[in-house]
């Protein structure tokens, strides 16, 4: 069967409809082409005709255009709509008739870059240029033999942001020639510059162009973009440029048809559903059976070698050295074997994490599985959109697993196939990252005291200046600031973390230590603490001993059934409100946070049945973080409303006045002992614990009945009360905002926190919910959702109200990863409250 064949079997088979909430058919549009321009080189217009291509889609001669009048722009239309012939043709037109111009091509990933290169080097001996342009690459793969004549004849230079950072721009007189003749700055994929990343990238750019204004070339700025909501701002935030926005797609498009695909239930009134991982194996050997080429994207490395391994139990013989895995961790050589295969069409299926979601070619593909929501819409249909690049009709399968945030767009689809609402977000001014990059920037140029940075507050940047003067780090000459301390600043300078204060991480392997990654000081704490186990592309490690004062953690790596957790204790030290708003039921507010983290217990959970398996203390020092946040502060009426409409459990408990005898009585019919674990206790040592929670009762007497007492130690109790519990209405909403924070933010689970207090000192002594940025001095995340707050209030009820659970389970109401009970009725009214 072909794909059009296996497509309208699924339709007609009802085990498959029943479980399908969307099935979006695009039909096939027609190319809007216009021929060549009349200034392209003939060069060029020659190798392009060699090459089958006879006339420019609408979108690539209007970014000609634009180039060609000075504009910088940034191109933001679908996946394979020859976004790189948009900005190449431009930039190599330009150089044929300046051949001193120089282009820096910067993009996020080696692979990407490689593979461009291949791509300019066949237009480049089809036109017979050799001698005019020369592209070459500059990374950290780069042979030392190699850069020297790189840095004196390339003229297109093809880089990463590390690279930039650190080894072009702090030698930047090595690369005069190149810089001082800097025509172009090529920034594609832009959407992979967000949060810490992106607000880092831009001081990297702030550097170049400030290397380059000093001798004496002010690039032009050509970007591109998959489809995000805010790409003019996000551009200009990058660039510091005006920008002109293109995004009307001229492309030649295939029919594409896009399934959501929701596995049933399996227990409706725990949410529990069929697995997604078995599923997306059924899906691909069917297609694969049929030889039609399928690209299966998961979200981890575990679960592609899962998904590589179950396909490989389950094909016949002739069919397994036709499936193949890809992902960071396999040698280079292995990649680019794997990426040729599947070009050429000798592999019927490759399961890749994100690796492969970027446009590196990789032929004429018509399906692809995602396993699991990727985390953004722009990235669910850049992965998508990898599907029917050459025309040909196509399919993409989103198959929903059990997390939140998936069955909320399972049953909201239209969020997914309607206008993207995510935002972008960087805030380069963030001043932990800013004064970093101010450092690196001084010891490549010394800071005049009346020299701009960007658009940083003139005041700000002369006190930075001034306050490093006066650690030594800098020294002042009549008006200028020199660098004069022993480090090297950039290689101290992390472009994916907030702060300097770096922890290195070693793995343990025959007495001898393998560096494997870095992470910020300040996250160290929760990411690996002792005990702790760390996924590191997947692999999985334990934590043997954190030093954060030395900066190193010790690990071992392991094969384990569980993870976890660590439990952690937010206070709120301080508080500022910057602005505000009064609402009927609540007040909304916006500002400056000092929170205090102390974690001291870590639960273990085992994997994929997220069982609590042990608590287990810590000892670890508080942490704090100077931040900013949004808080919630719930009106006394309506928490009045809430209580006499049975729709409040966030209040204490009262046992009654009886209590403390009922208590002695239950600790000595118990002998003293805990009833878990058998140990003995001093009788103010031991707790008694409500077997069936007390809030679950209307009667105190019958919840306090002795059958549903028992006797446990503190240890044991706190894994009674994680394994049953009754949530209340003000958890269920924090966590079911918690989970739609990225509808509207582009961001990683780290970088936000959340926090439900019923009696807050941010409201007075009444309920409150907070979220906050993740970092020192934020990044904006929180702010967007300050301003977008009905619009998350109402996709956060819908998210509970849609769930078939019955009582509240971890798809809607959370937490991921506790066992539970009741919270949806209360979380739905509090957030019906609200909007």
């Amino acid at each position: 069967m072909d794909l059009n064949q296996v497509l309208e079997k699924w339709k007609n088979s009802q085990s498959f409809t029943d479980n399908v909430s969307a099935w979006i058919v695009t039909p096939a549009v027609d190319a809007k082409a216009f021929p060549f321009p009349k200034n392209l080189d003939p060069k060029l217009t020659g190798a392009l005709d060699k090459n089958g291509i006879t006339h420019l889609y609408s979108h690539q001669l209007e970014t000609f255009k634009s180039v060609e009048e000075g504009k910088n722009v940034v191109i933001a239309t679908g996946t394979a709509s020859g976004k790189t012939l948009a900005y190449n043709l431009p930039v190599i037109n330009h150089i044929i008739q300046n051949p001193n111009a120089c282009a820096l091509y910067i993009y996020p990933t080696k692979a990407l870059a490689q593979d461009q290169l291949n791509n300019l080097n066949d237009l480049r001996n089809t036109a017979n240029i050799q001698n005019i342009f020369i592209p070459a690459i500059y990374d950290g793969d780069t042979p030392q033999n190699q850069r020297i004549t790189i840095r004196k004849s390339a003229n297109i230079l093809k880089t990463n942001p590390d690279m930039l950072h650190q080894g072009i721009l702090p030698h930047h007189t090595k690369w005069h020639r190149f810089l001082s003749n800097l025509r172009f700055v090529i920034i594609d994929e832009m959407h992979s510059y967000r949060g810490v990343f992106g607000s880092h990238f831009a001081n990297v750019i702030r550097r170049l162009k400030r290397i380059c204004a000093f001798y004496g070339a002010y690039p032009q700025f050509i970007l591109t973009s998959a489809t995000i909501g805010n790409p003019l701002e996000l551009s200009e935030n990058l660039t510091e440029t005006s920008v002109q926005v293109i995004d009307h797609d001229g492309s030649q498009q295939g029919e594409k048809q896009f399934i959501i695909f929701n596995p049933p239930l399996v227990d409706q009134q725990l949410g529990i559903r069929k697995s997604a991982l078995n599923t997306a194996v059924n899906f691909s050997k069917e297609l694969i059976a049929n030889s039609i080429q399928t690209l299966i994207f998961a979200r981890t490395r575990r679960t592609v070698e899962m998904t590589l391994s179950y396909l490989r139990d389950s094909l016949p013989i002739h069919l397994l050295d036709r499936v193949r895995g890809y992902r960071s961790g396999y040698l280079k050589d292995e990649r680019r074997e794997i990426e040729r295969d599947f070009r050429e069409s000798k592999l019927l299926a490759v399961a890749s994490t994100s690796a492969l979601e970027l446009g590196i070619d990789i032929g004429d593909l018509e399906s692809v599985i995602l396993l699991g929501y990727p985390g953004s819409i722009a990235t669910t249909k850049q992965r998508a959109g990898r599907a029917g690049r050459k025309n040909q009709s196509a399919v993409a399968i989103l198959i929903s697993t059990p997390d939140a945030l998936d069955q909320y767009l399972a049953n909201h689809p239209d969020y997914l196939t309607g206008q993207n609402p995510e935002n972008a977000l960087i805030d380069p001014n963030n001043l932990s990252i800013l004064t970093q990059h101010i450092l690196c920037a001084t010891f490549e140029l010394p800071f005049s005291a009346n020299e701009g940075f960007g658009n940083v507050d003139p005041y700000l940047l002369r006190s930075i200046l001034e306050l490093f003067s006066q650690q030594a780090v800098l020294n002042q000459q009549n008006d200028k600031y020199y660098f004069i301390s022993d480090d090297y600043p950039s290689a101290n300078v992390s472009l994916r973390a907030t702060t300097p204060n770096i922890v290195t991480l070693k793995c343990i392997t025959n007495q001898h230590a393998q560096t494997i990654g870095e992470i910020d000081a300040s996250s160290a704490s929760w990411f690996v603490h002792p005990g702790a186990i760390y996924l590191h592309d997947a692999d999985t490690y334990k934590v043997n001993a954190l030093d954060i004062d030395k900066g190193e953690c010790l690990l071992e790596a392991i094969s384990t059934d569980y993870y976890t957790i660590p439990n952690l204790s937010t206070s709120i030290e301080n508080f500022s409100v910057i602005t505000q708003e009064d609402h009927q039921n609540y007040q909304s507010n916006y500002g400056n946070l000092s929170l205090k983290f102390e974690i001291n217990s870590f639960k273990k959970l085992r994997w994929h049945t997220n069982e609590v398996l042990g608590v287990e203390s810590l000892n670890l020092p508080p942490s704090e973080l100077t931040t900013v946040g949004f808080w919630i502060s719930l009106k006394q009426g309506f928490l009045n409303q809430l209580k006499d409409d049975g729709k409040w459990t966030a209040t204490d408990n009262d046992y009654g006045t009886n209590w403390q005898k009922l208590r002695e009585k239950i600790i000595a019919r118990d002998n003293y002992r805990c009833r878990a674990c058998g140990k003995s206790f001093a009788s103010a040592s031991l707790h008694v614990h409500h077997i069936q929670p007390f809030k679950s009762f209307g009667d105190p007497q019958l919840a306090n009945k002795a059958s549903n007492l028992v006797t446990l130690c503190p240890g044991c109790h706190s894994l009674a009360e994680i394994n049953v519990r009754i949530r209340s209405g003000l958890a269920a909403a924090t966590n079911a905002l918690r989970n739609l924070a990225p509808l509207l933010i582009m961001c990683d689970a780290e970088d936000i926190g959340c926090l439900a207090e019923p009696k807050s000192v941010l409201a007075n002594g009444l309920p409150a919910i907070l979220v906050y940025d993740g970092m020192p001095g934020g990044l904006g995340l929180s702010r967007k959702l300050y301003e977008e707050q009905s619009f998350w209030f109402t996709r956060a009820t819908e998210a509970i109200e849609s769930c078939p659970c019955a009582e509240g389970c971890p798809a809607c109401v959370g937490p991921v990863g506790e066992q539970g009970y009741g919270g949806k009725s209360e979380g739905i009214a509090l957030l019906k409250g609200l909007i």
